[in-house]
């Protein structure tokens, strides 16, 4: 089933507390930017800060044209901070770990080759993957954030110094601009739009070097897009359109949406139109992930989206289980087939891999035990003078029925569904080399 994600400023929140939600982060900009405290004298709330911000970036007919310019230079301003905030956030945030259902929702989103439209500006979801071990199977180059954007807007690349990946993933595509993408300020041809690999990451934080930086993308400020400038260069460049109409395109196309701390707020005519023309009058089904759903929920309806096919989870880490759960219990019917003599293998990508050494049962799961994580040719070759334990794929067979989730359980307590299969076969290696891979939505153990 083709499926599309659309995050908003929840996901991320969910992700950390000290990622700002929208009008959070208008009465943030408010602390710094006295004129912007003085026109806003009551601070934001229920979404104000983003019609605001519509008011300020486009001339209004009831303005002078000196007061739409003094307008606009306001508007560039609380940009620049915007930038700043989140930057400061995210290096707050990247102090600790992701949560565990974050490396299992990408786990998810790069088993099913899923289109992910962002509206967020921080690069979480980059970082995260960056530590996720995830990668083409059964030998491909391990997914790095790289890959994520399929190079849209580009990544500067030094001379002489070019490199590209080929472990494919899942795509994000960045709507609003993020925090690694700059630009010349309102160049409507996109020629300067080009992003800057971000440095450190999780337990990692840091920003890159900023003086190496704008030699690199001289002139060069952010380009993060405020979500009601329609008719700006910031929408009227290539590079944007672009990734617009492959969203679009993306939505079109899927049979399953899932909205996720996403409330497509009513200042944002741009998203809302989108997702009519891509959602109304089709059978689709929505996955609505928010604590306060009705509103967004009844949008939906109005649109088009029959209120049958919406379903309302009220947590982003619920949701991680729930759709988790969908998607292993088709595990089962997949494996009914699969040939009884070869040896259990749990991976998610060459580099990261484990041999199953038990199979028990714990009410409706099946539940595996693996040893430690390390490589896939270290993990199936035979080591000499030592006994070698190695499940077959019919002693899990024994134990699944249809419709039934496959799970394994890691030392730290963490566990994952396994929510793909595949194959495995090298000519030199325990049993016979013949293996029947369990791919998990996350793996965990010790870094490669």
């Amino acid at each position: 089933m083709g499926m599309a994600f659309v995050l908003g400023a929840g996901l991320s929140h969910a992700i950390s507390p000290r990622l700002p939600l929208t009008d959070e982060l208008g009465n943030l900009v408010r602390a710094r930017v006295p004129e912007a405290a003085a026109r806003s004298a009551r601070g934001f709330r229920g979404g104000y800060f983003e019609a605001w911000l519509s008011r300020l970036a486009e001339p209004q007919p009831d303005l002078l044209d000196h007061d739409n310019a003094s307008n606009y230079g306001l508007f560039l301003r609380v940009l620049v901070e915007i930038h700043r905030i989140v930057q400061e956030r995210q290096l707050e945030a990247l102090t600790g770990e992701p949560p565990w259902w974050l490396h299992r929702l990408l786990g998810l989103m790069h088993t099913s080759s899923a289109d992910v439209i962002t509206f967020n500006y921080d690069t979480l979801i980059e970082h995260t993957l960056e530590v996720s071990r995830h990668g083409e199977w059964p030998t491909g180059e391990r997914s790095r954030a790289s890959r994520l954007t399929r190079d849209v807007p580009p990544v500067y690349r030094p001379p002489a110094t070019y490199f590209e990946t080929t472990g494919e993933t899942f795509r994000l595509m960045k709507l609003h601009g993020s925090l690694d993408t700059f630009w010349a300020a309102g160049d409507r041809t996109g020629a300067t739009i080009q992003r800057w690999e971000s440095a450190g990451g999780w337990g990692d934080p840091r920003t890159g070097d900023e003086a190496r930086r704008r030699q690199a993308l001289p002139g060069r400020g952010p380009f993060i897009v405020p979500p009601a400038a329609a008719k700006s260069s910031f929408y009227s460049n290539p590079v944007t359109r672009e990734l617009w109409r492959s969203a679009a395109e993306a939505l079109r196309a899927a049979e399953q949406v899932a909205l996720i701390g996403y409330s497509m707020p009513p200042t944002d005519l741009v998203t809302s139109g989108m997702l009519i023309d891509a959602l109304g009058g089709r059978e689709v089904l929505v996955d609505v992930v928010n604590p306060d759903p009705d509103s967004l929920v009844s949008r939906l309806v109005a649109f088009g989206v029959a209120a049958d096919d919406i379903t309302t989870v009220p947590t982003v880490e619920n949701y991680v289980n729930e759709l988790e759960g969908r998607t292993a219990r088709r595990i089962a019917d997949q494996l009914a087939t699969a040939d009884p003599t070869r040896s259990l293998l749990v991976a998610t990508s060459s580099h990261a891999a484990a041999r199953v050494t038990a199979v028990h049962r714990t009410g409706d799961t099946v539940r595996l035990d693996i040893e430690t994580v390390t490589d896939l040719h270290t993990t199936t070759r035979k080591l000499h003078n030592h006994d070698q334990l190695v499940v077959g794929t019919a002693t899990l067979l024994e134990e699944l029925k249809p419709g039934e989730r496959i799970v394994v359980g890691y030392p730290d307590g963490d566990e994952a569904a396994i929510v793909s299969t595949g194959q495995w076969d090298t000519p030199i290696g325990l049993g016979d080399g013949r293996w029947t891979v369990l791919v998990p939505s996350a793996i965990a153990g010790p870094a490669q």
